[in-house]
């Protein structure tokens, strides 16, 4: 084992015992058979009664304190506990994906569609919303590439659009304060920020990734990493070095690719790209669409979010990952 410092690699090794225990339960279990879709689905279906919650929660909210803002974003996912908005975005996109795919779709199954993606704008998560929206539409032509798109699909697509805009409203706000107020140049030389610093989402992300590289150049820890659990304490000393606000010191990298890199180096790096390309291709070999929606879900939120660094992304990922691609031990 290779660590800097040996206390924080134990306790991590604690805390990442998500990777060892649930592929051995699934080992241990490979003699059944699960109903793959019936999981999925009663997954799916309990993220639209949490979703359904959440949103009464937050109209109560709204009402109670005369704030729309309950109706959006963390606030929105954390009515009903501490849940960050781009978590829930994530499984919320997978449920999406799967009543997208599912054949025969009964009423409710079209309702919970139809919320689910209304919800989906609501939580304002700008990656997984463009993500989820890019994987419909190619899945979307894919199925009609051959067909004649008739009446109905034209004023379903016109219905949804009716809904979703105005719900849209902010994300829009979002996306223009990231573009608006984001000083690159400041967030690239600035030496000393101070406490009031006014950071966006992307800034910030910017500057993290500025402080990889200077941790990278200092440390040349680039073969192995510092050790699991073990990059916190050099992220914090270079939020001290910048002057940040006290409250930023904790905050990982909010990328798992410089997350893992810090950690454990290249070599933790390329185990976890050929565990992604094995999915990746298996997904391709398969024409799995579902397969293919949920590997670049989390390809794409982990440029965003230390997503596998997390007990929630983790039990989703290697649960999500071992189920859909062990075929030969599941039923349809």
């Amino acid at each position: 084992m290779w660590t800097n410092n040996l206390g924080n690699t134990k306790s991590g090794l604690e805390q990442f015992l998500s990777y060892l225990v649930l592929p051995i339960a699934f080992i241990f279990n490979s003699d059944k058979q699960f109903n793959k879709e019936k999981v999925i689905s009663i997954f799916s279906f309990s993220l639209v009664i949490y979703a359904l919650l959440c949103l009464i929660v937050g109209v109560v909210n709204t009402s109670k304190y005369s704030d729309i803002s309950f109706l959006f974003y963390h606030k929105l996912s954390g009515g009903l506990g501490n849940l960050n908005a781009i978590y829930l975005s994530a499984f919320i996109s997978l449920a999406i994906s799967f009543f997208l795919t599912k054949p025969n779709k009964s009423k409710l199954e079209f309702f919970s569609l139809i919320f689910l993606s209304l919800f989906l704008v609501l939580l304002s998560s700008k990656m997984v919303i463009a993500i989820t929206l890019m994987t419909s539409i190619f899945y979307f032509l894919k199925k009609r590439k051959f067909k004649k798109i008739n009446l109905k699909s034209v004023v379903l697509f016109i219905a949804v659009l009716l809904i979703i805009i105005p719900a849209a409203s902010n994300l829009y706000s979002r996306i223009k304060v990231e573009f608006e107020e984001t000083k690159m140049e400041e967030v690239l030389h600035k030496k000393d920020f101070g406490p009031v610093y006014l950071w966006t989402g992307f800034g910030l992300r910017v500057f993290q990734t500025k402080a990889f590289i200077e941790i990278l150049k200092e440390k040349k820890n680039i073969v192995l990493g510092s050790g699991l659990n073990n990059s916190q304490d050099n992220l914090n000393e270079k939020y001290k070095e910048y002057n940040f606000y006290p409250g930023f010191l904790n905050y990982n990298y909010h990328n798992q690719y410089m997350q893992i890199f810090a950690e454990l180096g290249v070599v933790g790096l390329c185990l976890l790209l050929l565990i992604i390309l094995f999915i990746f291709k298996e997904a391709i070999i398969y024409k799995d669409y579902f397969l293919l929606s949920f590997i670049i879900l989390i390809l794409v939120v982990s440029f965003t979010e230390s997503f596998l660094w997390r007990q929630r992304g983790m039990v989703f990922f290697i649960t999500v990952s071992l189920l859909l691609t062990k075929r030969e031990q599941y039923i349809n």
